[in-house]
Parts: C-alpha cells; sequence; structure tokens
C-alpha cells in the first residue's frame, strides 16, 4: 500500500497548526468519512448541506491517522477533548486545501502531462471533447476529465458524479490514470465552482494551455454576481503561472492562452494569462489569429475553411451550429499549439461523430427529430433554438425544466425564450432538489405565458418528466423537432432530501419512441 509522511502532504500548505507530534503514513485523502480506513487523512470540508466537521468523530472510529479542518469551534462541538493517536490539522479553509494535498499524495501528476484547462458559461464539454480528439494525433496520447465523460488513453467511461468539474481527489487521482496510461496531455474542463478560491477543484493541475469559450448569465445563486462569475472563470489563466514542486517536463515552461476575440469579455482573460502566448478565435472578429470564413451550416453540421498563421485549413464538422464552429476552432488553436499539424487536427475534429447529451439525436425511424442536450440557461436555450427554428419543417416542441436550489432569476426567461420560439413547450421537472416542482414549473410558466400561450394552448405543465416526453412525442407530427433540454448526459433526477431518481434522457427517449411503434432502425 503506497503511504506518505504527514508532513510531506502539508509542506505547501500556508499557515498550518498541528496539534500531535506523530508523522503518522497517509495511505490516503478523503473528504468523505465512509470511505476512510486505517491511516486515512480525513479532510473536514463544509458543504452546502452538511459540514464535515461533524463527521470527525466517525472518521476517528474508521482509522483515520490525521484529521485536518478549519473550524476550531465546529470541532469543539464533536471532540471536546482531542483523542490521543490521531493528528490533528487546521488551516484556514479546509476544502480549499484538497486540491494540494492530493496532487502532493499522488506525486503531482500534472508535472508529467500538459495540461489543458477549458472554461466558459457554454461550449465546455464539446471544446474539451474536441480537444482530446485533436491531442491523440499526430503520435500525441490524451487523457480528459469533463462533465460527461472521463478518458484516460483509449478508454473512455462516463462521468456519474454530477460535477463539471470532480473534487480534487477524483481530479488528481484522474491525472495520476492518465500519466500512468502513457498520455502526454490531459484535458480538464473547468466549472466556475471547481475555479473559486474557496473551492479549489483545480488547484495544483499546472495548467499549460487555458481555454475561454464565452461567458453568460450562469450561477449567480454561488457567485453573487456577474463580476464575481468571470473573475472565477479567468481564474483558470492566472493558474498558468501557479508553480508546482517536483521535476517536471521540459516543455511546461510554455503557456498558451486561447481566447474567443468574439466575446465582449475577452480582454479579461488575456490580462490574466500574463505573459502567456495568447492565440485568439472567433468567427466576428477581424482580428482573431484563427478565424473561420466560408461556414456552410446545416443540420448535420458545419463546414468552414479556418484562416490561421499556420495556413488556410478545410474543416468539416458533424456537430450542427455556429456556436460549434466556435468550439471547433478553440480545439484546432489548442491542436496547433502543440505542434500537430493542421490536416491531422481537420481529421480529428471530422471524425468526431456527436458528444454525449450535446445536440444528441434520438433516432428509431420516426419521422420526427428528436434530439437531447444539456442547455439549462437562458443564453444556450436562445442559441439552439435560433439554430433549429428554421431547420423545422413542422411545429418546433422543446421539454425543459429548470433546476431547484439554483439560479431562480433564469426561470421566467427561459420560459419566454420558449414561448418565443416553440410552438409548444413542456415544462416539467429537471432537478426539483427540496423545492416545490409545482412552483418551479409556474415560474417558468410565467415567462412562457408573454408570448400569448396558455396552459393547455402552447404550453404544458407536467412535472414526471418521463411522461412529459411521452406527452411531447404524443404532439409531434412528421417534420417536427422535439428539444429534450436541460439533462443532456445526466443520469439522474434529484429530488427531496437528495433522492435521486435514476434517469438518462436518451434512454428515456428511445423507451418512449418504443412505446409508440419505433423500435430503431
Amino acid at each position: 500500500m503506497t503511504s506518505h509522511p504527514l508532513s510531506a502532504l502539508l509542506a505547501l500548505l500556508p499557515d498550518v497548526i498541528v496539534h500531535g507530534a506523530a508523522d503518522p503514513q497517509i495511505t490516503a485523502v478523503v473528504y468523505d468519512s465512509r470511505n476512510v480506513t486505517l491511516g486515512t487523512l480525513f479532510v473536514a470540508t463544509p458543504g452546502s448541506h452538511v459540514d464535515g466537521h461533524r463527521f470527525i468523530p466517525q472518521a476517528i472510529a474508521g482509522g483515520a491517522a490525521a484529521v485536518l479542518y478549519d473550524d476550531a469551534a465546529a470541532l469543539a462541538a464533536v471532540l471536546p477533548s482531542l483523542p490521543d493517536g490521531v493528528v490533528f490539522v487546521q488551516v484556514a479553509h479546509a476544502r480549499a486545501a484538497l486540491a494540494p494535498l492530493s496532487a502532493a499524495w499522488w506525486g503531482y501528476p500534472a508535472q508529467r502531462l500538459r495540461v489543458v484547462g477549458v472554461t466558459g458559461t457554454k461550449g465546455k464539454t464539446t471544446t474539451a471533447t474536441l480537444c482530446a480528439h485533436v491531442l491523440d494525433r499526430d503520435g500525441h496520447r490524451s487523457g480528459m476529465v469533463s462533465t460527461a465523460n472521463f478518458k484516460v488513453g483509449p478508454t473512455w467511461s462516463d462521468n456519474g458524479t454530477r460535477q463539471t468539474t470532480p473534487e480534487a481527489p477524483e481530479i488528481q487521482r484522474l491525472l495520476h490514470e492518465i500519466a500512468k496510461a502513457g498520455c502526454d496531455h490531459a484535458v480538464i474542463e473547468a466549472s466556475s465552482h471547481g475555479l473559486a478560491p474557496a473551492w479549489n477543484r483545480v488547484g495544483s493541475c499546472a495548467f499549460d494551455v487555458a481555454v475561454f469559450t464565452n461567458v453568460t448569465h450562469e450561477h449567480l445563486d454561488y457567485h453573487g454576481s456577474v463580476e464575481q462569475y468571470r473573475a472565477d472563470k479567468a481564474r483558470l489563466f492566472a493558474l498558468l503561472h501557479a508553480p508546482l514542486p517536483g521535476p517536471a517536463l521540459a516543455d511546461k515552461q510554455r503557456k498558451f492562452a486561447i481566447v474567443n476575440l468574439d466575446d465582449p469579455h475577452a480582454a479579461l482573460f488575456l490580462a490574466a494569462a500574463g505573459d502567456a502566448e495568447a492565440i485568439t478565435y472567433g468567427i466576428e472578429h477581424p482580428a482573431a489569429q484563427v478565424r473561420a470564413v466560408d461556414i456552410a451550416l446545416s443540420s448535420e453540421g458545419a463546414a468552414f475553411t479556418a484562416v490561421t498563421p499556420w495556413g488556410n485549413i478545410a474543416i468539416t464538422l458533424h456537430l450542427p451550429g455556429r456556436f460549434n464552429v466556435l468550439n471547433a476552432l478553440a480545439a484546432l488553436a489548442v491542436g496547433l499549439s502543440a505542434g500537430i499539424a493542421p490536416t491531422e487536427c481537420a481529421a480529428a475534429l471530422a471524425g468526431v461523430g456527436g458528444v454525449t447529451g450535446r445536440m444528441e439525436r434520438v433516432a428509431q425511424g420516426q419521422p420526427f427529430a428528436v434530439i437531447v442536450d444539456y442547455a439549462h440557461n437562458p443564453d444556450s436555450f436562445e442559441q439552439v433554438m435560433r439554430l433549429m427554428r428554421p431547420l423545422t419543417n413542422g411545429q418546433l416542441i422543446c421539454v425543459f425544466g429548470s433546476a431547484g436550489e439554483r439560479d431562480v432569476a433564469k426561470r421566467a426567461i427561459q420560459g419566454e425564450i420558449a414561448g418565443q420560439f416553440c410552438d409548444l413547450v413542456v415544462i416539467t421537472d429537471e432537478d426539483p432538489r427540496d423545492e416545490d416542482p409545482n412552483v418551479i414549473l409556474e415560474q417558468i410558466a410565467v415567462g412562457v405565458r408573454t408570448s400569448s400561450k396558455t396552459e393547455g394552448h402552447g404550453y404544458l405543465k407536467i412535472a414526471d418528466r418521463a411522461h412529459a416526453i411521452r406527452a411531447a412525442f404524443a404532439q409531434a407530427q412528421p417534420g417536427d423537432i422535439v428539444l429534450l433540454l436541460g439533462k443532456g448526459h445526466e443520469t439522474s433526477i434529484v429530488y427531496e432530501r437528495g433522492r435521486k431518481q435514476p434517469w438518462l434522457e436518451r434512454t428515456e427517449a428511445e423507451r418512449a419512441l418504443q412505446e409508440i411503434g419505433y423500435a430503431g432502425v
């Protein structure tokens, strides 16, 4: 069993107060007391609903050799006196300490890889996936951590954590596996939560390339303001210059900032990157270094010419939408920055048939189109619906909800957009959590009604998502398009007290189509 002295793991943490003279060998770093085994370092992390300090006694009973915490009062409440034989370590922010602790335990795996971070409000998963495909060409091999999938060399698996960016111990373990598999690149989808200093999930990742897609209205319930949300996103670019100890690849000295120049906030991200080499991309901005021209869009994908400092490159993409052209440009810039031949980059992009839960078609021989997409905020709603409206020969029908205990303000906005673009809106559960599902549905319906739709005539409220999908399919006629939005790749619907109902949107859509006679082709 691998182990490390506690003192070695604490080396990078500031302002550490250690209670206890021992320096135990640590066999694992965990934040869930149920995973504690003999020799574990248990990190008591405060959470949104449950404070990890409450579980310190259980961790000690399970064999923890050391406990790291940040709230002395919470510790005293569960342990009035510190037991002998266990080392207690106090820090300013226990959750933020998880990343450097985990990186140290795994031997700083990011130092053995070129690490690409992708951030933005929309397009992160698709861009990360495209990057991983590009970074598998020309003798390279990649791994990936994204909302939808994990990739270790040629092996892909589902991300079942329901987190865009998993907790730091999982990220560092995956980086270790990616390096061990002989990969030279890792791609990490970096959410604003994962980047926020209080969470610091992507700390100690030694990023070499930072990619910015865009920033719009999202997660204001957590960040408090648009300005703070942008600042937390931009932290990815500042992390390009965060040092890690230990031997590193020679080319980790070269840093790149890849930024969508079409986004009005591009300057913020370029400034955060400091002296990293900038590669800008875009469609509209004439100064973009990697730019798409002669764009031809269809319901099946896109074709365009990429004008770059490496020459002009013809690109064929089997992902529909102008936004996917931008995602492809970002991945192309990543590949070119890695020295991959332009023709190899183009071949990699052309070879991507789809991305899990992202404009994913469900085709079982039915005469109407069914598309599953993760769109769950106003801007992504407008992009998807504006794309699909002119491609619809009949009705545009959408099924969606809005997450409970999250940004309330966007609910009516999403309803208004759906009402504007769609002939029929079916409002349903997304992840109600501990909110009343019917209240959420009505908050969305307020926006839908601005387009003069009424319940039963233009929109339906059906909380049960399986029934909602079936109601949409019952209304669909040949030539219609049915959009199933919001769940995408996710594998559950979260109800009260954290109860998870197993769910996979594509599978449920296939089941519903089978019930009405479409068993596949």
